[in-house]
């Protein structure tokens, strides 16, 4: 490890039981930092995990290596299982422990929070726990655990309680992407402003609602996979730095799949949309037909150009 490199410790005080949603985000989260500390000659990237499994919890940290992505997987990251102590203060006093056995001075500690209040003894002590280096406190939605994110940033030096709730899909964001920037001293790349092409034209978001049913509907789902969806993939290409979304509703019983990316003109009707993210969730109260989740996924970019699209076959779910 590098004298001069960036060592920074990320923290997941999420409960995946209750918001399985949030692996996504927390995922998202990972590979953003890890992409920014390539650029860190020597950088050291850790992660404390807290674990559904009660009171117990994972951790690692290495060297960052360039080559690994989110495509290949951490690969060299060990899986640890470990059961929690007391006084572990939310996984500070153990990222110290990481950080100092780097030997740098130039660190920063991610705390990422899902607001819920776990009764096991990973957070134990935390409210008294001085930091030596700075902590960033994030929730991604929860608010019940913010009075102890601001005793953390009190008790850090350089801290901070970033009100703003982390977006569910933090690699779309381009605020979320320049707010890691400014915390790790970085200049933020081209492609993460709007940019326009040569026609002038600014990034597009188009969000499509497939609110069709899979058995029944005439004509048929696939008529808006196969042929709308790859209509507008490929009109937006003329769009830099569009992106893409999708949600639609599954045959199975109150069920539904969505993600959004940016569009990549190499994704054709061919190919397949490869880099989609499959998920199978449970439909919730107040869905709005999917308005409400279309929203969600525009609003993390950032951008107040945004469209959605709803195609319906008329029969009622």
């Amino acid at each position: 490890c590098s004298v001069l490199s960036e060592n920074i410790r990320s923290l997941f005080a999420s409960q995946s039981y209750h918001f399985p949603i949030y692996i996504h985000t927390v995922d998202g989260i990972f590979w953003m930092v890890q992409e920014k500390l390539t650029y860190f000659a020597g950088s050291c990237l850790g992660y404390i995990y807290v674990i559904s499994t009660p009171n117990t919890y994972t951790l690692d940290m290495k060297v960052v290596d360039p080559t690994e992505t989110k495509e290949t997987g951490y690969t060299k990251f060990a899986w640890h299982r470990m059961t929690c102590t007391k006084n572990m203060a939310s996984g500070l006093a153990e990222a110290h422990k990481m950080i100092s056995s780097c030997g740098h001075h130039n660190s920063i500690i991610l705390f990422f929070s899902d607001g819920l209040v776990n009764k096991g003894d990973f957070f134990d002590g935390t409210q008294n726990f001085v930091s030596k280096v700075p902590v960033h406190t994030f929730t991604l939605a929860g608010d019940a655990y913010n009075h102890v994110l601001h005793s953390i940033v009190a008790n850090s030096p350089g801290g901070k309680f970033h009100a703003t709730a982390v977006p569910e899909r933090p690699n779309l964001s381009s605020p979320f992407s320049k707010l890691l920037d400014s915390l790790l001293g970085a200049t933020p790349k081209d492609d993460e402003k709007p940019p326009g092409t040569v026609s002038g034209r600014e990034p597009l978001d188009v969000v499509i609602i497939s609110a069709f049913d899979s058995t029944n509907s005439t004509p048929a789902w696939y008529t808006v996979d196969n042929e709308i969806f790859w209509l507008v993939q490929e009109k937006l290409t003329h769009f830099a730095n569009s992106c893409m979304g999708y949600i639609y509703v599954m045959s199975t019983p109150n069920m539904y799949t969505s993600d959004m990316k940016v569009v990549d003109p190499a994704d054709t009707k061919e190919t397949g949309y490869r880099k989609f993210d499959w998920r199978r969730l449970k439909c919730t109260k107040n869905m709005a037909s999917g308005l409400a989740e279309a929203h969600k996924m525009i609003s993390s970019r950032g951008y107040h150009d945004g469209v959605i699209l709803f195609f319906s076959d008329g029969l009622i779910n």
